[in-house]
């Protein structure tokens, strides 16, 4: 049975820290998700176009060398409309990450973030809730919404 069937998701992390990167892998793994990683945006393209099954999430930094996580999830949402893309970064978002942010499917982390943190934002996404970090309930104004008292 394959993890679609089983209802595991499927992450893909990209990141040029390469520790930061097999901590989110740890993290995520740890939590039930399938999780692929690369160090850079064309190697990750390349898993992406791979993957069986196929990425439900993609989780990108911003601003890599080379390709950035913008140009990595233009490239990969292009194959795939419905791709769920978690941005993270140590700087605060432009012009032109702002704009994408404003699509559907979209959300940002500021690094440096808990593993508590990744993970609900994970969900968040790929459950298509309103995303709200859980110890950072005010509005970031870039994909992190309060959620109504009742919820």
């Amino acid at each position: 049975m394959d993890s679609q069937q089983n209802g595991v998701k499927t992450v893909l992390v990209v990141d040029d820290q390469e520790m930061l990167t097999l901590l989110m892998c740890k993290t995520l793994g740890r939590a039930g998700f399938r999780v692929l990683w690369a160090n850079n945006g064309p190697d990750a393209l390349t898993l992406y176009r791979g993957a069986e099954p196929p990425v439900d999430l993609l989780v990108t930094d911003y601003r890599m060398p080379g390709m950035t996580g913008l140009e990595l999830a233009g490239a990969c949402c292009s194959l795939n409309e419905e791709l769920r893309v978690l941005y993270i970064s140590g700087s605060s978002p432009g012009d032109e990450l702002r704009a994408d942010l404003d699509k559907d499917r979209r959300g940002f982390l500021a690094k440096p973030f808990r593993q508590s943190e990744l993970l609900h934002s994970a969900k968040a996404l790929l459950s298509m809730e309103p995303m709200v970090s859980p110890s950072r309930q005010e509005n970031h104004g870039f994909g992190l919404r309060r959620l109504s008292p009742g919820r």
